[in-house]
């Protein structure tokens, strides 16, 4: 997840997306092998040379790892643009979805827990999940999924969670205290 500091907003103290670029890396490394495995293997049994459609079937192979290939990295790029987290100074807002968008705000007072969830390979690369666990009867947990730095994010969410908040009137507005009658 790409965790820039936001400039829109003033509250705003952390925002991201989920961070898509080592799934992605990931993905077309592990389809090149494939590719290349199945490649070797048609010119192994003589097939390689083999034309369907005046098109020679290594050539096929390289089309539909390549189409494989467009359709896992949509995958990512509709992830990313899906979900967006912000961290404000009193509030966390989760917001998925393209065409219909829900916006889950998690305020302190509605605040339970939360932990963080990273695989070996997550870890060795820099991201992770964070869960978290709100009061709600109805839904209870919420998860920020491909967070870049989750232990980092975790940390600044917890810190703005458990902060109390102490509302004060502005100076302008209070009320005079009454004055004790003079004797």
């Amino acid at each position: 997840m790409s965790g820039e500091p936001a400039k829109t907003y003033k509250d705003v103290q952390w925002e991201g997306r989920p961070w898509i670029l080592p799934s992605a890396v990931g993905r077309t490394v592990g389809l090149i092998v494939v590719a290349g495995l199945v490649i070797w293997f048609e010119f192994y049994l003589g097939v390689a040379y083999v034309t369907i459609a005046n098109v020679q079937i290594e050539l096929w192979t390289v089309l539909a790892v390549f189409v494989v290939w467009i359709i896992s990295i949509i995958d990512l790029i509709v992830l990313r643009a899906s979900h967006r987290y912000l961290l404000r100074s009193d509030s966390l807002e989760i917001k998925t979805g393209i065409a219909s968008l829900k916006q889950f705000v998690i305020v302190p007072s509605g605040f339970s827990d939360l932990e963080t969830r990273q695989s070996l390979l997550e870890r060795t690369l820099g991201y992770g999940s964070i869960m978290i666990h709100t009061q709600s009867e109805t839904d209870p947990d919420r998860k920020m999924v491909k967070v870049r730095n989750p232990s980092k994010v975790a940390e600044q969410v917890r810190y703005v969670m458990a902060r109390p908040i102490v509302r004060m009137e502005k100076p302008e507005e209070r009320p005079e205290p009454p004055s004790e009658p003079k004797k």
